[in-house]
């Protein structure tokens, strides 16, 4: 039987968590995962000593079990009183900077920290339009908080304006979501030169990670053309900051002589072994015709006429700038698109769609990944699926280190050191706001949300429509990665589709494949 008290797990970070047990005995059968720190528990029954049953509120780890409140002199939980779980209810009313102190020290699913954004918009609304600099802040953070990325980003950045404790927390979000071109632009403002070293790091273990790409060049057309009956082709370059040439292909639906602009446009990011040819083999464009959707066609660097060489470093942020070429490169066509936005990714394109989705969350209100990889930096993260160990796939991309296909333990290394950097770099926007705490203090309280992010991290707060294709036998990204996206995505609108008996190269050629896209683009109502 549950109770009023509530809990929330503040000790084991360095182990990802602290552990969970069947039963009360010290010797019961271990639970995984870890209880994560930032959950918030519900205790069951009466304490038995410092042994605490619970159930899960929120938060990463079992969802019931057995934890200890305290090892030796070590707090692992911390009791929530009721003023700060429900800070509506205290004897004194509470200005927005309490509730944002409050909100952050809770788990970002918990019922506060949705309050006290609610009360901060409200704070805000009635500031306009010079809403002051440390409001904006915690707004700001909660908006972090909740992974709502874009507008933690929009908060932050105009709050560093006005602000000189806000812009280390504009750097420290920069850092966690990979945006390392802008963070580099604004560490020397801020003296914080050793960001250039610990992202060079980062970069230089991101580009040994060069078994992931299978770039292979074509050359554009110059004019528009017809490649199927209805189905217009039209190619289009841009030059990135940098000069780097940047392709993307136009396959624009016809009825009647008419294009279609009142149907979706989706902007495709494809898989590792294929390129801008690849959505113009029938097979694999066939879905997409039936299901009356336009397809916007990015090339990755090196790959079919982007110029440049391929690399995690700049695969993320080369699709924000895609994006902010959108309105020049698609303005002769229609631009706002009529039919509206959706973002497509495939396998290591699932990489720059589930980012997208995450920093531009507003331009795009449907996300679809095909054979996605999951991945989080949470604290007590499990590692990624890998491919059985029977199969010669098993040891695709990997190093006599044994390192993962999908990732290093070096480049894990050098993101947990950008993390630890992000935390500490958050100590004086918390006494912007009024934490009274130390930089330790600081770092550990933001644990639970400051970390670099991953695929799951990232789409965790996208708020739009998701479908996830993948099958159910694939043996090159096992379905579990499929599975664990769908668990991260916290929109009420998201749909799982595991073809039977279908691979990645088998999975375009299902019916449940082409059904579901069809569905996800013509059934709107339908989740």
């Amino acid at each position: 039987m549950g109770s009023d008290k509530h809990w929330e797990v503040v000790g084991g970070a360095e182990k990802g968590g602290i552990l969970v047990r069947e039963g009360a005995e010290l010797k019961a059968k271990e639970l995984q995962p870890r209880l994560g720190v930032g959950a918030v528990v519900e205790q069951v029954g009466e304490l038995h000593g410092e042994r605490l049953c619970f159930r899960k509120v929120s938060g990463a780890g079992p969802e019931s079990g057995w934890v200890s409140i305290r090892v030796k002199d070590k707090q692992l939980l911390k009791e929530l009183s009721d003023e700060r779980e429900h800070p509506e209810s205290g004897k004194q009313e509470q200005g927005p900077l309490d509730l944002a102190l409050a909100a952050l020290a809770l788990d970002s699913s918990s019922a506060s920290g949705h309050r006290a954004v609610t009360k901060l918009d409200a704070c805000l609304q009635e500031a306009a339009p010079d809403a002051p600099s440390e409001l904006l802040l915690a707004r700001g953070l909660l908006n972090w908080r909740l992974a709502r990325f874009e507008r933690a980003h929009a908060d932050l950045q105009e709050a560093a304006r006005t602000s000189t404790s806000a812009a280390p927390a504009l750097l420290a979000l920069l850092l966690c979501c990979s945006r390392f071109p802008d963070a580099l632009a604004l560490c020397d403002s801020l003296g914080e030169k050793d960001v250039h070293t610990l992202v060079e790091q980062w970069r230089s273990e991101a580009e040994k990670l060069s078994n992931l790409f299978f770039p292979c060049s074509r050359e554009p057309c110059s004019k528009p053309k017809e490649i199927f009956d209805g189905i217009r082709q039209t190619d289009m370059l841009f030059h990135a900051t940098d000069g780097t040439v940047l392709g993307l292909r136009l396959l624009l639906q016809h009825d009647n002589g008419q294009p279609r602009l009142d149907r979706p446009l989706v902007l495709v990011f494809h898989g590792e072994d294929e390129n801008i040819d690849s959505f113009c083999e029938e097979g694999n464009f066939e879905p997409w015709r039936a299901a009356k959707v336009n397809l916007l066609i990015a090339d990755f660097r090196g790959y079919g006429f982007s110029s440049g060489t391929a690399s995690h470093y700049n695969l993320r942020t080369d699709g924000e700038l895609i994006c902010d070429a959108l309105p020049k490169l698609l303005g002769e066509v229609a631009w706002p698109w009529p039919g509206g936005l959706a973002l497509y990714g495939h396998s290591l394109g699932s990489r720059v769609a589930c980012y997208l989705a995450a920093v531009r969350n507003s331009a795009f209100p449907s996300l679809v990944l095909e054979t996605g990889w999951c991945g989080s930096y949470a604290p007590g993260a499990q590692p990624l699926p890998e491919p059985p160990q029977h199969t010669a796939l098993a040891t695709m991309g990997c190093n006599a280190a044994g390192d993962s296909r999908f990732g290093s333990r070096d480049l894990h290394m050098a993101a947990a050191a950008i993390t630890r950097k992000a935390r500490k770099l958050l100590a004086a926007p918390f006494a912007g706001i009024g934490a009274n705490m130390s930089a330790t203090a600081v770092a550990t309280n933001v644990a639970h949300f400051c970390f670099m992010k991953g695929n799951e991290d990232f789409i965790q707060g996208f708020d739009g429509r998701v479908l996830i294709l993948h099958g159910d036998v694939d043996h090159v990204v096992p379905s579990a990665h499929a599975r664990r996206l769908h668990a991260a995505v916290s929109s009420a609108s998201k749909r799982l589709v595991l073809a039977k008996g279908k691979r990645q190269d088998s999975l375009r050629g299902s019916t449940e494949y082409a059904e579901a896209l069809y569905a996800f683009f013509n059934e709107a109502d339908k989740k």
